[in-house]
């Protein structure tokens, strides 16, 4: 029904402007888009945030917040005062915003080009310039130029890889084992890791060995699909090798909690 909808009410917006010159009536066109651009307000136990959903997808997490994953909330909202925390596939910034609102430092990364531009247009919006840095790049186990295999390019969407799979658009991006990247960059260190990239979190973990052991405090990562399948497919192994323990999460939940020290 909402399809229908809207295609019917493009039609309109395109009907009503092809009388006009070529140029004013694109013109026009963009500036209907981006009136109806939709910006929502989502209430979260530190304070309001407001997202910018550039598509329908990106409404995803701001509808679901609270309901979709209530342990990456409670995470967030019990990490001590002051602990820098990395958001490790942001999509477009909501645990971000999250954290910031809480007055945390964060370092957010995000691959997909499409909801990269969206986060950062919400901490533009939120007024977080100065306390969430975005960068759009991967992370992975060996550092190297790679390929992004794309579900879709639609701010917001998830599923992507950086392994091989076959169809869909293909972004090149800079990825980066994580040990390399403080080595290389000497960025803040994380206290916190949230990680959740849809399938290769063991190899992020193999390549941040050095900075779990020296730095991490807390980590919270996606074990879902093919990984909890795999009985974690070593995730909780890597981490126990860098001194972590799992801290049991009550209720189903898709993310799991490791601490250290």
């Amino acid at each position: 029904m909402s399809r229908s909808i809207a295609r019917f009410l493009s039609g309109l917006v395109l009907a009503g402007t092809r009388p006009m010159r070529p140029r004013r009536a694109a013109a026009t066109r963009a500036l209907v888009a981006e009136t109806l651009l939709q910006r929502v307000t989502v209430e979260t136990p530190a304070g309001p945030v407001w997202v910018e959903c550039p598509s329908a997808r990106a409404l995803h997490d701001p509808q679901g917040f609270g309901q979709d994953e209530p342990e990456t909330v409670a995470w967030i909202m019990a990490l001590p005062a002051g602990s820098v925390l990395w958001d490790i596939g942001a999509n477009i910034g909501l645990y971000s915003l999250l954290a910031a609102r809480r007055g945390l430092p964060v370092l957010a990364f995000e691959p997909s080009a499409s909801s990269f531009a969206a986060m950062v247009r919400n901490i533009e919006i939120n007024g977080f310039d100065d306390r969430i840095a975005a960068y759009c790049l991967a992370f992975a186990e060996r550092t190297a130029l790679v390929t992004l295999n794309m579900a879709s390019t639609a701010a917001g969407h998830s599923m992507h890889s950086i392994e091989a799979r076959e169809g869909g658009f293909r972004q090149a991006v800079p990825g980066f084992a994580l040990d390399d990247f403080m080595a290389h960059f000497a960025p803040t260190p994380p206290d916190a890791i949230k990680l959740d990239v849809d399938g290769i979190e063991p190899a992020i973990l193999r390549g941040a060995m050095t900075t779990l052991g020296r730095h991490v405090r807390e980590v919270l990562v996606e074990i879902d699909g093919a990984n909890a399948a795999a009985g974690g497919n070593g995730i909780p192994e890597i981490l126990g090798a860098c001194g972590f323990a799992e801290i049991p999460i009550a209720g189903a939940a898709r993310n799991r909690r490791f601490t250290r020290g």
